[in-house]
């Protein structure tokens, strides 16, 4: 049964990893391979940005959503997992690529919103009670991440978070169109509008 939390933990635990070594051993330099929009070198950074962090406290926020959050979704399967992940780092971090200021953006908060924009739309497309209650547990629990899409604050990447919450709703919808509907117990097929 733990098994299947492996992923959520073996990520956080990289970013973790990642700090460790850039921080203590490498004095920070790592952190400028980031995204940096619109400049072809640091197309790189697409892959590179969820796992580099400015901060301890910059990685500690990052940690318990990104371990919550992407639980709740290996929970679920490792299919699932992966398919958000990759939304997360290719899509959100493209996005961030193309539209987001210049800046160097950096941390593991993209995929922190693509898990939350993944579990909170899973009702809208599954359209079953135990997505339904996923999905509202989610956005009662962590529904105040959403101020973050705002731009509030300069050294905050707004734009990140608001890629990485648009590539976890188009996750959801393309995971929910690839899986086969389920029946209700009462033997009666969902339909969709």
């Amino acid at each position: 049964m733990l098994n299947r939390f492996v992923p959520a933990i073996a990520l956080t635990g990289i970013c973790w990893a990642v700090f460790l070594v850039n921080n203590g051993l490498l004095g920070g330099s790592l952190t400028d391979h980031g995204i940096v929009p619109r400049h072809l070198g640091s197309l790189p950074g697409i892959l590179w940005s969820p796992f580099l962090h400015v901060s301890f406290q910059h990685l500690v926020a990052n940690t318990l959503p990104l371990l919550i959050l992407g639980s709740i979704i290996c929970g679920r399967g490792k299919g699932e997992f992966g398919a958000a992940l990759a939304s997360g780092i290719l899509l959100g971090g493209g996005l961030t690529w193309l539209f987001a200021r210049t800046a160097c953006h950096v941390g593991a908060s993209g995929l922190v919103f693509t898990f939350f924009g993944y579990v909170a739309s899973l009702a809208y497309f599954r359209r079953t009670f135990g997505s339904l209650v996923l999905s509202v547990a989610c956005i009662v629990g962590y529904g105040g991440l959403l101020r973050g899409i705002l731009p509030t604050a300069m050294p905050v990447s707004w734009e990140g978070h608001l890629s990485g919450l648009l590539a976890g709703v188009l996750a959801a919808w393309a995971v929910s169109r690839n899986k086969p509907k389920t029946k209700d117990p009462t033997g009666i097929s969902p339909i969709g509008s």
